[in-house]
């Protein structure tokens, strides 16, 4: 059985991927399928970067619920059927309040709709 060290909530955000080259960067808009802590799983259509290159993460969400864009740093793991997996790294206390703030945001979201779903249904 597999050990994490955070929990992944799915969730679906909007998120922009950015590699540099020595030439310009490349930019990838895509959605999460999960995040945790310590990274997310993106959606993509047959898109990938070089393993292990370092990438920043913008999390489009943050700004919506005012919270701060941190400069989230991470790493290409690998390709999955559905696109790809990236690993957070180097995450100062800005990066894991910003990120335990929206995960929590969504958890106490989809904790309400189902309140609201079961407890209107009985």
């Amino acid at each position: 059985m597999e050990q994490r060290a955070w929990k992944r909530d799915p969730m679906s955000l909007d998120v922009e991927v950015r590699m540099w080259r020595p030439d310009g960067e490349d930019i990838l808009k895509c959605q999460t399928l999960d995040l945790s802590l310590g990274g997310a799983a993106l959606q993509t259509n047959e898109h990938s970067f070089p393993k292990h290159r370092v990438l920043e993460i913008r999390i489009n969400q943050l700004n919506k619920y005012r919270l701060k864009q941190p400069r989230i740093l991470g790493k290409f793991i690998r390709k999955t059927n559905d696109g790809m997996v990236i690993k957070f790294s180097k995450a100062d206390n800005e990066t894991i309040k910003a990120l335990h703030c929206l995960i929590a945001k969504d958890r106490m979201l989809k904790a309400k709709f189902n309140q609201l779903k079961y407890g209107l249904a009985g």
